[in-house]
Formats: structure tokens, C-alpha cells, sequence
């Protein structure tokens, strides 16, 4: 019987955090294989439980299927572990912060619509719940691709080819930007805002306010801090200029359809503002992006989401984003929504 290795891609500078998380989750059932930059794979012990694989910090997680270096080959590999995939990732291993090269990306592409072509299976595109997804990751030219194949579940990425690709605007008052962009791509969102009211703490100087603002949402930032001047151009945008310690409810509106925050404090003060609103405004979303500056505070991360999970709108999803950095996204949404 052949050994089963499990492999988990993260963002850069992330492989520590990722290989913290899962040896705690799986501590004494797997021990580390290899491991390149942003790539982290694991040999599963006798009798280990790897169904349910997965961390907030991998970008996607899964079983290896093995290594490959043309299309036929990725074929029989597939055919002889008698897989049958529903839909193909192809992902480049290495994804710096400034963007992957359009080198990089057009030999993905490439690529991809071979494996599509040869596989029978869509390449890209969201993935639904209970899907098998095929991923190719792609290293350096003289590098073997890996194979792997994961369940698609609820919670995790549905088209992490997409995050990846999406660009800070030249425009954009900061990174905040991008980080919204992504949570709202990760929940399918990004076309769902027009005519909601999102309460934002933290805005300042205007990066996520200016990505909803976009997304056609009406906001009510909350900052001291000055609002870039092309965020306060928008009709649809208030800044309530106060700290968020300080806001009161007769500031915001009666409805709040989104409660959002990307605020430079301890994560658990964060959330204890974010209770403070959700409680009385009942938002039918909820994005926070939790600063982990220290291994302390990341060891605390479970305490943190295992009482949001008491107050929010929905199911709790945590994932660190590709444009985070030292933080994590945690987003809820109420499943009967259909905004």
C-alpha cells in the first residue's frame, strides 16, 4: 500500500503559520516531507485521519497525486488513481506580493487549456461544494509540476487562480483594496453590493471603502484618520469621524447590510467592536481582516473565532487572503441571504 502524502499551498512567508496550524490540528498524524517556497507537503502516518485536511492558511490543501513534467503524463497519473475530475486548477507555486510574471502566467495558461483539452474538464472557474478539483501547481521551468486533488468544501477558496490574478489599481488609496476585492471574489460577492450599506471601522485613508464604494454600496467609514479625497468624492460614501471605540448607534443607519473592519489592533478588541454593532444592527455579512503580529496572538486565533461563531450572521469562514499579509480574513454570511 503506497504512502499518502498531502500538500497545502500558502502565501509567501506564510509556511511557518501554515506549518504551526497543522500540527496542531493534525499534531502526531502526519510528519513534514518536503518543502519549496509557499509549497508544504506532509506523509500521513498509519491509521492518520486526512479526510477533513485543510488550514486557514493554505491557500488550497489536498492529497498529492504525484509529480509530472508533461500533459501525458498528468494523464495517466489521474487514470491510474482512478480519479475523475470535475474541474482543474492550475496554480503557480511562487505568487510574490508585487504579482506573478506574465511569463509565469502565460506558461499556466497555456498549459491549462492543454490539460482542459486532454482531461475533458473545465479549466478554472468557481468550484462547488463537493467537487473534485484537479490541481496542477506550477514551479520553475526545470521544476516538476505536482499533482493533487482535493473535495471542494465550503469555506475555501472556490477559484484561487482568480485571487491571484486580481491587481492592486494604480488608483487605489491603499492595499485595503485589494484585500476587499478578494474577500468579495471568495464569497462571490463582488457583483452582489449594489444598493447595500456597508458600515466600515477602520476606513481610513479609503482602499476597501473605495472597492465597495465601486461595487455600487453606500458606506459609512469610521475613522479619525483623513479619507482619501477621491473616496470622499462619492456621493455614497459618509465618514463618521470618530474612533470606533466612540461611534454611537444614532451615527449609522437603522439597516446595515455589511459590517466591515480592517482596524491596526489585537484581534480580540476587533471583534469585541464588531459584537458591539453586529448585535444591535443585525448585518447579514460580516468581513474583518485580524492583524497576527505575534505567534501569541496566532495561538489565540481559535478562542477569537469560537466566540464570533456565537453572534455572527452565519457560518465563520477564516482564511488568510494572498493580499494579507501578518493577518487573516474572517467573513459570515447569513445563508438566507441572497444579496
Amino acid at each position: 500500500m503506497s504512502a499518502t502524502f498531502l500538500y497545502a499551498l500558502c502565501r509567501s512567508g506564510s509556511e511557518p503559520a501554515l506549518k504551526r496550524d497543522v500540527a496542531v490540528r493534525l499534531g502526531g498524524q502526519l510528519t513534514p516531507a518536503f518543502m519549496r517556497p509557499q509549497l508544504i507537503t506532509w506523509k500521513a502516518l498509519d491509521g492518520a485521519e486526512t479526510s477533513l485536511f485543510d488550514s486557514g492558511f493554505a491557500l488550497v490543501a489536498g492529497r498529492t497525486v504525484g509529480k509530472a513534467t508533461t500533459v501525458g503524463e498528468v494523464v495517466s497519473l489521474v487514470q491510474a488513481a482512478g480519479i475523475t475530475p470535475q474541474r482543474l486548477q492550475v496554480l503557480p507555486r511562487e505568487a510574490p506580493e508585487e504579482g506573478v510574471s506574465e511569463e509565469t502566467w502565460g506558461r499556466v495558461s497555456t498549459l491549462g487549456r492543454e490539460l482542459a483539452e486532454a482531461l475533458a474538464v473545465p479549466h478554472g472557474g468557481r468550484a462547488s461544494p463537493g467537487e473534485t478539483v484537479l490541481d496542477i501547481i506550477v514551479g520553475t521551468v526545470a521544476e516538476p509540476w505536482l499533482v493533487g486533488v482535493r473535495n471542494h468544501r465550503d469555506g475555501a477558496f472556490p477559484d484561487v487562480e482568480e485571487l491571484l490574478r486580481v491587481a492592486l489599481p494604480e488608483a487605489a488609496p491603499s492595499r485595503a483594496w485589494l484585500k476587499m476585492e478578494q474577500a468579495l471574489r471568495w464569497l462571490g460577492k463582488d457583483s452582489a453590493l449594489a444598493g447595500a450599506t456597508v458600515l466600515e471601522l477602520g476606513s481610513a485613508p479609503g482602499g476597501g471603502s473605495l472597492c465597495l464604494l465601486d461595487h455600487g454600496a453606500t458606506v459609512y467609514g469610521v475613522d479619525t484618520g483623513a479619507m482619501d479625497p477621491r473616496v470622499l468624492a462619492y456621493p455614497t460614501f459618509h465618514h463618521l469621524r470618530v474612533s470606533a471605540g466612540d461611534l454611537q448607534r444614532e451615527m449609522v443607519p437603522r439597516q446595515v447590510d455589511v459590517l466591515a473592519s480592517d482596524m491596526n489592533l489585537e484581534p480580540r478588541v476587533v471583534c469585541q467592536y464588531a459584537e458591539k454593532f453586529a448585535s444591535r444592527l443585525r448585518p447579514a455579512g460580516l468581513i474583518l481582516t485580524l492583524k497576527l503580529n505575534t505567534p501569541q496572538v496566532e495561538a489565540s486565533l481559535p478562542t477569537i473565532i469560537d466566540r464570533v461563531r456565537r453572534w455572527a450572521p452565519g457560518p465563520v469562514d477564516v482564511r488568510q487572503l494572498p493580499a494579507n499579509r501578518r493577518e487573516i480574513t474572517l467573513v459570515s454570511w447569513a445563508e438566507n441571504d441572497r444579496r
